[in-house]
């Protein structure tokens, strides 16, 4: 049994104290805030950092609230001094390799986007809202907490994001919701976004940073059975909606190695397409983006031969290929059905020197793993397989032997 996270920002959004606040009402321990909470306050701009863990209730609903008191000397803060700051304090505490690399990969996908709407680079850039320690606070809690839940190795979900509407204050003026800085964060791994459904900035730079580094985002809950539910609130109030988001445990079967996605799936029938057409139309097919093309024989009406068509390819691709298979094919209609699906998620292309009477030759391998890193599967390329098989004379049974131990050892 594996260990599964889902983050549900889907009605009120996401920010760094919120989603701290959701760990802590999950785990039930707040020693780490402390902690950093000292550790902080070390930091030679730092006057004072102070955290409170209040329960609080939102809308008639219950949640954790994390509330940090704050007083530092404002100066320009580029992106090297926030992460100069993160290592200092991960220094201090003695924080582990794994939580210190993601906290950092936290940073930098903030800071990307940053450099990329200010046409600065990521350690340049010039910071202000997010450029305070606060900042490194809701990041170092929230990869502090997962992993003393053992979840730093575990499957982490988001459902879509609910963004918000209307305009945002900055220290640069008035900016439209989303702020320009978090839809670039987002973009980084085409997150699903919701607007709305209030006129009020609901996901912060620092939420959407942990959101994209940290979990993998899907469309609906992946098949888990429930363990936990935390809830964490904001600062802000809101008339329409609770503004609360909650963290979602629970555990899943032995296919947490694999990845869980949602594709969608083409079909359609013909019996009046040459075997020619058939194979031009699965080789554009691919090359539009389709994750998988396949033809199957079939009899259709009359008793006549047939093929199914049959395409596996992600939401934003449906259109275009619905619409390339009514052109190539003349079909009068395409079945379109959504479906979620396990895969392997990790694939690799390796090269492997293969050489013999004072020749060498590049074997291209490619590598299956599960989320763990072991190997579920090898195959060398047969075209190179074939060349060095020829040249250097060796049986291509023997040949691909060669490859598969080498690969495993």
């Amino acid at each position: 049994m594996g260990r599964v996270l889902v983050v549900d920002p889907t009605l009120a959004g996401v920010s760094g104290d919120m989603l701290v606040a959701a760990l802590v009402d999950l785990s039930g321990k707040t020693s780490v805030l402390d902690e950093l909470s000292r550790s902080l306050s070390k930091l030679p701009h730092v006057k004072e950092f102070n955290v409170v863990v209040e329960e609080r209730t939102v809308s008639g609903f219950k949640a954790k609230y994390v509330g940090i008191s704050l007083s530092e000397v404002r100066e320009h803060i580029t992106g090297k001094d926030l992460i100069n700051y993160l290592e200092r304090v991960g220094s201090d505490l003695g924080l582990n390799e794994d939580v210190m690399k993601l906290a950092k990969d936290v940073l930098i996908n903030l800071l990307k986007a940053e450099a990329s709407i200010h046409n600065s680079t990521v350690y340049d850039v010039h910071l202000h809202e997010v450029g305070s320690v606060d900042t490194i606070f809701d990041v170092l809690a929230t990869l502090t907490i997962l992993d003393d839940l053992g979840l730093l190795k575990g499957r982490r979900y988001s459902l879509p994001v609910a963004v918000g509407g209307g305009l945002v204050r900055v220290e640069h003026g008035l900016i439209p919701s989303p702020a320009y800085v978090t839809l670039e964060i987002l973009k980084l791994r085409n997150y699903y976004v919701v607007g709305g459904p209030v006129n009020e900035e609901l996901t912060t730079p620092t939420g959407a940073a942990l959101l994209v580094t940290l979990f993998e985002p899907v469309k609906y809950l992946p098949l888990m059975s429930v363990e936990g539910v935390g809830y964490g609130c904001g600062s802000k109030v809101f008339k329409e909606l609770p503004n609360i988001v909650r963290v979602i445990l629970g555990t899943s079967d032995e296919l947490n190695m694999l990845s869980y996605d949602d594709v969608y799936v083409l079909e359609t029938n013909v019996d009046d397409v040459t075997g020619e057409v058939l194979g031009y139309v699965v080789e554009k097919l691919l090359s539009l983006g389709a994750l998988d093309v396949a033809i199957i024989p079939t009899t259709t009406k009359k008793g006549r031969p047939g093929h199914i068509v049959k395409v596996i390819c992600r939401e934003e691709l449906v259109p275009e290929l619905t619409k390339y298979l009514v052109e190539g094919l003349g079909t009068l209609g395409v079945r379109v059905l959504r479906t979620s699906r396990y895969v392997v998620p990790r694939r690799e292309v390796r090269e492997l020197s293969i050489g013999g009477g004072g020749k060498e030759f590049k074997v291209r391998v490619k590598v299956c793993m599960d989320n763990q890193g072991n190997i579920v599967r090898v195959k060398p390329e047969f075209d190179d397989l074939k060349r060095v098989s020829e040249e250097l004379g060796i049986p291509m049974s023997k040949l691909v032997s060669e490859v598969l131990r080498r690969i495993n050892t």
